[in-house]
C-alpha cells in the first residue's frame, strides 16, 4: 500500500456485532409497537399520532444512523471517525498508541472487537472497530513515519539524540 496522497481517502466501516444489531433493531420495534399502536387501538388524535411518529421516528433514525453511519477514514495526516451525527477528528502525528481491546465504554464502535486509540499530550482515548484492522493499521501506519507495528499495536517510536542504548555502545575517548 502506497502513501495516501491529499486527495485520496480510506475509508473503513465499522465492524457490527450480530447481537448489537439486533439490539438496536429491537428496540426500534419496540418503540414503534410500543409507541404507536397503544396510541392507534385507544383512538388517539391525529395531532397525537403525528407527535408521537415523529419523536419515535426521530429516535428510531438516529439509532440506525449511528449503526449503520459509522466508520473510519484515514487521510493524508488524520484519522476522521464518523459515527451517526457525530464526528472527531485525530491528526495521525498526536497518536501515542493503537492497542487491541474489548472494553464495553461506550464509544464510535459498533462491535466489542475494538482498537483503543490513544493520542494528544493528554493522552486522551477513544476506541473504535474498523471491520478489517489489519489494512486500517497499515493505512495508518503509511501515512504517519513517527509510528511502528509490533505484536498487534502500533506505536510511537521513541526518537531520542542520546539513548542509554546508543551510549552504551559508543567508544568511549579516554584522555
Amino acid at each position: 500500500m502506497s502513501p495516501i496522497n491529499s486527495s485520496q481517502y480510506l475509508y473503513f466501516p465499522s465492524k457490527r456485532d450480530w447481537w448489537i444489531v439486533a439490539l438496536i433493531w429491537l428496540g426500534v420495534v419496540v418503540s414503534v409497537a410500543g409507541g404507536l399502536v397503544p396510541l392507534v387501538l385507544t383512538g388517539a388524535s391525529w395531532p397525537e399520532l403525528a407527535i408521537m411518529t415523529s419523536v419515535l421516528g426521530a429516535m428510531d433514525a438516529l439509532m440506525l444512523w449511528v449503526l449503520y453511519g459509522t466508520g473510519y477514514t484515514v487521510t493524508s495526516d488524520r484519522l476522521l471517525i464518523r459515527c451517526g451525527p457525530f464526528s472527531f477528528r485525530i491528526r495521525l502525528e498526536a497518536i501515542e498508541s493503537i492497542s487491541p481491546t474489548r472494553s464495553p465504554w461506550s464509544n464510535p464502535a459498533c462491535s466489542l472487537d475494538r482498537l483503543k486509540i490513544i493520542y494528544g499530550l493528554s493522552r486522551q482515548s477513544l476506541m473504535i472497530s474498523p471491520k478489517n484492522k489489519p489494512e486500517f493499521l497499515s493505512a495508518i501506519i503509511q501515512n504517519s513515519p513517527s509510528l511502528i507495528a509490533l505484536h498487534n499495536q502500533v506505536w510511537k517510536k521513541e526518537i531520542s539524540p542520546s539513548s542509554s542504548f546508543d551510549s552504551a555502545i559508543q567508544p568511549e575517548t579516554m584522555i
